[in-house]
């Protein structure tokens, strides 16, 4: 038989570890593919999937941030102040007086100052004083032939130590008609008693507003006076025959 001749490349077929080994080695260059397939090792390293780098954040400019945060409470602290701002200027301009004060003669007082709400009966007339003046009754008597009149009732306690002195005038009515008689009744210290004043009026006619003053004698020389306009809402009216 003749003698076989190695494949070039091929690996010697000599004796040894050396001889033993150099056929792997020859085959593992030559069938990449196929050795690794035998390699449990090589198959998970290569099937792993390589990790992805994480994408890295996006950066905020800082600075960015801080002018919205104070955008934001400037906003808030500037609407706040000008709610408080508003209230107060409403406050004060929504203030008024219901009386005037004045010390000495009562030719120096003040003129009368208008009531917001009408009166109704059990109102006090005069809330500035420290005398009770409550509204008892308050009618129109009418009658089929002849004037209209108008009655008011005040029941009044001085408890006061100084003499009290009301004064019931300028009646005007719905028609504009201006009634100037005066009703006035004097109540000394201690005193409790009902005022009761009429004013005859025009048929049809309703009373509108009338003004009320109250003195107070202190002093010889020193008196308080207090006005007060008073307007009327709705005055039931009784008709008589």
């Amino acid at each position: 038989m003749g003698a076989r001749t190695a494949a070039p490349g091929a690996p010697g077929l000599g004796r040894g570890p050396e001889a033993r080994t150099e056929p792997v080695r020859w085959l593992s260059r030559r069938f990449p593919a196929f050795c690794s397939m035998d390699d449990p090792s090589s198959s998970e390293t290569d099937d792993a999937p390589s990790p992805s780098a994480p994408d890295a954040p996006d950066e905020v400019n800082p600075w960015v941030v801080r002018f919205f945060l104070i955008l934001a409470f400037g906003l808030a602290f500037g609407i706040e102040g000008m709610t408080l701002v508003r209230s107060y200027l409403l406050s004060g301009e929504g203030e008024s007086k219901t009386a005037a004060e004045k010390q000495g003669a009562p030719t120096g007082a003040r003129g009368p100052q208008a009531s917001d709400a009408p009166l109704r009966i059990g109102d006090d007339l005069l809330p500035a004083t420290d005398v009770t003046e409550r509204v008892v009754e308050m009618q129109v008597r009418a009658q089929s032939s002849g004037p209209w009149t108008f009655r008011l009732a005040v029941a009044v306690d001085n408890r006061t130590d100084t003499p009290y002195r009301l004064t019931l005038r300028a009646l005007e009515t719905d028609d504009g008609t201006v009634l100037d008689e005066r009703r006035t009744a004097t109540w000394p210290p201690g005193d409790s008693t009902r005022f009761r004043a009429a004013w005859p009026m025009g048929a049809d006619a309703r009373p509108q507003s009338l003004t009320a003053e109250a003195q107070l004698q202190y002093a010889a020389d020193s008196t308080r006076t207090v006005r007060r306009r008073i307007s009327f809402g709705h005055v039931p009216v009784q008709m008589e025959r």
